[in-house]
């Protein structure tokens, strides 16, 4: 991903869509592109029932839906170019929306999707949607997942890193690609493998204390290599605990409401959740700011 040439926008034309069809067209505005792609995915079924209720073909009925959908999106389509100057491409598919919007992604290179997240249910404090969940497993690209309100530029990101060349790769695109002028935090939750049996076995604290310290002393060494390794400027601070990586993303959340959080999508353990790390879908689950997961796939590819 060494620049964003072409940035692909999943909308259903809800609430939800519109956040992210506003960020995707600041996002275009940013990177310099005059188009914006959107994809709509409309269900199979649907269009069949439609065929039988109007007693025609397949093709007949998905032909009335295309235009429905057109006339539908137009407004849309006159407000991004208005408030953005920005022109919009509609492409409408059948399908399952994460399988077409992963293959049509992959088809037409883009190098960033975004799409939005719905509201929450009730009882729950976020809830991502089956869309861009589903994408979270399938997606040839980054995928920036949308759940604010976009008045200005992304500002105050989390970077999560654990080392990984997924996560280096994730922190390279933040710094020299996503994120060039705003203010970064790096965050490294660091532990020793087996301190339970370890106390279990009657290690004494001392030298359970002294793993420690060799662990945070390799994790500050890692560290100091990732940022001598980044294009970027003085706006970047790290922090590095001794912990669970999940808590102490949510508590820099909660104490710092980061707009942004930039994570690779498999961390260290790689098979973890289907190829999602178990640290990914908790932050993605559990933290209300927009993040940007970047695929292992980019990172294998592009990372060095």
């Amino acid at each position: 991903m060494q620049n964003v040439k072409r940035i692909l926008v999943a909308s259903d034309m809800s609430e939800s869509s519109a956040l992210a069809e506003i960020r995707a067209a600041r996002l275009c505005q940013r990177f310099g592109l005059a188009e914006l792609d959107v994809v709509n995915v409309q269900g199979t079924g649907f269009a069949d029932v439609l065929g039988q209720i109007l007693a025609g073909t397949g093709e007949k009925s998905r032909e009335l839906l295309i235009d429905q959908v057109s006339r539908d999106f137009e407004p849309i389509r006159t407000r991004l170019f208005a408030e953005f100057g920005i022109r919009t491409k509609l492409t409408i598919l059948f399908g399952r929306p994460s399988v077409e919007i992963a293959q049509y992604a992959k088809k037409s290179n883009a190098d960033l999707i975004v799409v939005g997240a719905k509201r929450p249910r009730l009882g729950r404090k976020f809830f991502l949607g089956n869309t861009p969940d589903r994408l979270l497993h399938v997606t040839p690209a980054p995928l920036l997942i949308v759940r604010q309100k976009s008045d200005n530029p992304y500002q105050n990101a989390l970077v999560p890193v654990d080392f990984s060349p997924n996560s280096i790769y994730a922190a390279r695109v933040a710094v020299e690609v996503m994120l060039p002028a705003s203010r970064k935090t790096f965050l490294h939750a660091y532990d020793i493998p087996n301190e339970g049996l370890m106390r279990y076995a009657n290690v004494s604290a001392d030298l359970i204390s002294n793993y420690r310290e060799n662990a945070k002393k390799k994790a500050e060494d890692e560290m100091t290599r990732l940022f001598a390794s980044l294009r970027s400027d003085n706006r970047v601070s790290s922090i590095i605990q001794y912990g669970s990586a999940t808590k102490m993303i949510e508590d820099y959340v909660n104490a710092n409401t980061p707009d942004l959080i930039v994570m690779g999508k498999q961390g260290r353990s790689g098979l973890e959740n289907l190829l999602l790390g178990s640290t990914t879908r908790n932050t993605v689950n559990e933290t209300s700011c927009d993040i940007l997961v970047v695929p292992l796939k980019q990172a294998a590819g592009e990372a060095t």
